[in-house]
């Protein structure tokens, strides 16, 4: 188990990118990084933090995928998710640095 102080969100220092919930722009990152041709992160933030994108989710996102709903349609069926849950997903090293072991 790990303790991080979210303070450290607006660390200068770090680059941290942020969703406060399902949009068309987490959608849009979600989509790019799943997308990867190399496997390989499209992004250099050290920090991400956003809605995760888990199994009920991950059914609208395969749908839109396979092009049987829209974006617009895709982000409304999110809105009713019940229980959405935040990820942080620590990317560098220097984040990794930042969190405490307990």
């Amino acid at each position: 188990m790990f303790e991080f102080d979210e303070r450290k969100l607006s660390d200068s220092s770090i680059e941290v990118l942020k969703f406060d919930g399902y949009s068309k722009e987490w959608a849009d990152f979600v989509f790019a990084n799943r997308n990867s041709k190399t496997g390989e992160s499209i992004h250099n933030y050290d920090i991400v933090v956003g809605p995760i994108a888990n199994d009920r989710v991950g059914v609208q996102v395969r749908r839109y995928m396979e092009h049987e709903i829209s974006l617009e349609t895709f982000l409304e069926n999110l809105k009713y998710m019940k229980g959405v849950t935040f990820q942080y997903f620590f990317g560098t090293e220097t984040a990794i640095n930042l969190l405490r072991k307990i």
